[in-house]
């Protein structure tokens, strides 16, 4: 049978991360730029006529409202999935990273070292892991050889891959979080293995390559 393809899509930007707030469960909806950037993708995957039987969303707001951007050009509602969200980061919600090091500074450094720590009193990753795992992996079968779109967050979509890759949470910080409204596709086959396609895509912000090759690294913060 055909790989069941699945398409997975972090939400548009919000001001919260404009502000490198760290939002988990917490937050707001998107902002101007964010809204522009879902209508973005959105435009891309009717001008390629991508085919979708199906867009999941986190029930957070920021990632619903993306769906719905996307569902709205595609002719298809989102379904919303609570185990589809973000980390939940308890304490550290709606904090910067100079307020969270400040205040939660052994947990802080902890988590620089790549230790899986509960922040503020939240999931680990490991939890997050198990999580966005058994969500994606229900969300596959309704869907055999056909294609679904997940619309999720930065950490939830970096965990779920570091999973799939073999890569122990504690080196998921080598890689950065996807950009928002960035397009992540794995191919799962009949035994469960998952593989790779397209990691990161943004083109329908810009040049991807040329945008990293321009501007300096910065050091996201899920």
């Amino acid at each position: 049978m055909t790989a069941t393809k699945l398409v997975l899509i972090r939400h548009g930007q919000t001001d919260d991360n404009q502000r490198q707030v760290f939002q988990g469960h917490a937050g707001h909806g998107l902002n101007e730029r964010g809204r522009e950037q879902a209508a973005r993708l959105a435009a891309r995957l009717v001008h390629t006529r991508v085919h979708l039987d199906a867009i999941y969303a986190s029930d957070l707001q920021r990632a619903h409202e993306t769906a719905s951007i996307l569902g709205e050009a595609l002719s298809l509602v989102p379904i919303t999935d609570p185990s589809l969200r973000e980390v939940n980061l308890g304490a550290w919600q709606g904090l910067s990273s100079r307020e969270v090091e400040t205040r939660y500074a052994e947990e802080y450094a902890a988590w620089q070292r790549g230790d899986d720590v509960r922040r503020g009193g939240g999931e680990t990753y490991a939890e997050l892991g198990a999580r966005i795992v058994g969500a994606i992996d229900r969300i596959a079968d309704l869907h055999r050889g056909g294609a679904a779109a997940v619309v999720s967050h930065g950490a939830a979509i970096k965990t779920f891959t570091a999973l799939a890759l073999g890569v122990p949470t504690g080196r998921m910080r080598q890689f950065q979080v996807p950009t928002n409204t960035a397009v992540c596709v794995f191919e799962r086959r009949e035994t469960g293995a998952l593989r790779l396609v397209v990691w990161n895509d943004a083109a329908h912000l810009g040049d991807p390559l040329a945008d990293a090759l321009a501007a300096p690294l910065v050091r996201a913060a899920p």
